[in-house]
């Protein structure tokens, strides 16, 4: 079970919370909820089957929620008066069944559940951690919301909450966030174009004050068809993006087909009925399950862990739980001393990056590693290097390799990483190879690279920004004796077909 490094040990006082016992001395798990209307949740509770409301009966003793400002109390659904449209009075939200999962999941566990969340609110306003009069008025529908800053009072129901657990003295930690929302922000064209930045900052902000970098968030893609035209697009690709660039994250995809068959709505085809929250809430619950399997890595022991042909995931020594995967060829002996690529890329994922160059390592016989978390847009650069450094330092001791056939590959952000690690590292590198990027800029022109590295730049002939600083880049590297040369494909910015990778390899591999 993998929870986000963050324990907190007691002291404090605050509002009370009901239900927890006090002889259980695991620290309580702290989920996050927010978003609007769907995250509010429009289910009728008496459209579950018995059988699911005597198992949410069950677990409701130590799953606590904390709703809108409101002492925590056991998990259940919330009252309410009937209406026109949802003729019932017991209503739930995705939390009832994020809450169960989890809790049959881990029955020895207890969690509380903090959650925030106004209908018809957007992230470009209400939600927005860098709230801004001008915006919410641009985007939100009357002065109620307007005004409303939805960011901040959520992260005052969590300090609230936390405080309660301290004055009971119990520990907690952060196990992470789920957040359904994103369709108001289809309404402005400006907000669904900044959706993605706007979501990685509202992150950001909460892992940046709750001391938890690691934090697991889990999210709804939108499927709404209102607002401006492509505007639910947009933000539904913006949200696949901010996925694909957030190793922590995880994307709860939803279908756009009315019939709505993967996650029931009620007849307004945007709010989510009983049968669909049910599956919302399961599907979040499994993605923390997916986020905290990809997370999993077994600490290295021995070489006897690295088999011929197969790839290791391992964990790296020290306080940023780096992990890396490392392919050895079918020809691996520990005791010959083999080159070794360590590569990078713009995301985070170092399988990716073995899966695209596996099949030339292997004929090369070369070691290649992949290094997991490291990727574009990191604002701490104290902990980016730390981690940089806890990687490397765990690869080049428990790798058996030939140090003087070191070399440090990645795709676009990747390979500026790749580059950069030349100009503060003492290992003695033989090369790079720069899939699509560039050393930075023109502020790294200046930067002291190490001396006489090989360099394959291999750019796609469509890669405008890479092929842009093609000259510049090899005029700074040679002026540190390297030796460059250009690898052409037909594509874009993108890794390199395989065929060009082994021409690469065998064009390093040469005296």
């Amino acid at each position: 079970m993998k929870f986000s490094k963050v324990w907190v040990l007691v002291i404090f006082c605050s509002i009370g919370l009901i239900g927890f016992s006090q002889k259980k001395m695991n620290p309580i798990q702290v989920v996050l909820l927010a978003g609007q209307s769907n995250m509010a949740g429009g289910g009728n509770y008496d459209a579950l089957d018995i059988s699911l409301q005597k198992r949410i009966e069950k677990i409701a003793g130590r799953v606590l929620l904390s709703e809108n400002g409101n002492a925590a109390k056991p998990l259940s659904y919330r009252d309410s008066k009937p209406t026109e449209k949802r003729n019932f009075t017991k209503k739930f939200g995705p939390e009832l069944l994020v809450g169960l999962t989890l809790a049959e999941k881990y029955p020895n566990q207890e969690f509380l559940l903090i959650k925030r969340s106004q209908g018809g609110t957007a992230l470009y306003g209400a939600w927005n951690p860098k709230w801004d009069a001008e915006k919410a008025k641009a985007i939100e529908k009357g002065s109620f919301k307007q005004n409303l800053k939805l960011h901040a009072l959520h992260l005052q129901d969590i300090e609230e909450n936390l405080n309660a657990l301290k004055k009971q003295n119990r520990a907690f930690e952060i196990f992470g966030m789920v957040w359904m929302q994103g369709e108001n922000d289809a309404i402005l064209e400006v907000a669904a174009k900044n959706y993605r930045n706007n979501l990685r900052s509202l992150v950001r902000s909460y892992r940046t004050t709750l001391k938890s970098p690691e934090m697991p968030f889990v999210f709804g893609q939108i499927n709404s068809r209102y607002g401006v035209e492509g505007g639910a697009a947009l933000v539904r690709l913006n949200m696949q993006k901010f996925a694909n660039g957030d190793y922590y994250s995880k994307l709860v995809e939803t279908s756009t087909d009315t019939t709505w068959t993967d996650f029931p709505k009620h007849l307004d085809n945007v709010h989510y009925n009983a049968e669909g929250l049910r599956r919302l809430g399961i599907a979040f619950a499994n993605s923390f399950f997916e986020i905290q399997e990809k997370l999993e890595a077994a600490a290295f022991k021995s070489i006897d862990q690295l088999l011929p042909g197969k790839t290791g995931k391992f964990k790296a020594e020290g306080e940023t739980n780096m992990i890396y995967h490392v392919y050895t060829p079918t020809n691996f002996n520990a005791s010959k001393k083999l080159p070794i690529i360590v590569s990078f890329s713009p995301n985070g994922k170092g399988d990716g990056m073995l899966a695209k160059m596996k099949s030339s390592a292997e004929k090369m016989g070369w070691i290649l590693v992949g290094c997991d978390q490291l990727r574009n847009g990191m604002k701490d650069l104290e902990r980016e290097k730390k981690m940089e450094d806890e990687v490397l330092d765990a690869i080049f001791k428990n790798i058996p390799h030939d140090k003087n056939k070191i070399y440090l590959a990645g795709f676009s952000g990747g390979a500026m990483r790749a580059y950069n690690l030349t100009t503060r590292r003492k290992d003695k590198f033989a090369g790079i190879i720069a899939y699509g990027g560039w050393l930075g800029g023109k502020e790294f022109q200046d930067l002291d690279y190490q001396d006489n590295l090989k360099v394959a730049m291999v750019n796609g002939l469509n890669d405008k920004g890479a092929n842009k600083w093609n000259e510049i880049d090899e005029k700074t590297l040679k002026k540190h004796n390297a030796i460059v040369k250009m690898f052409r494909h037909s594509g874009g910015h993108q890794v390199a077909p395989a065929e060009v990778t082994d021409a690469v390899l065998n064009w390093l591999n040469e005296n």
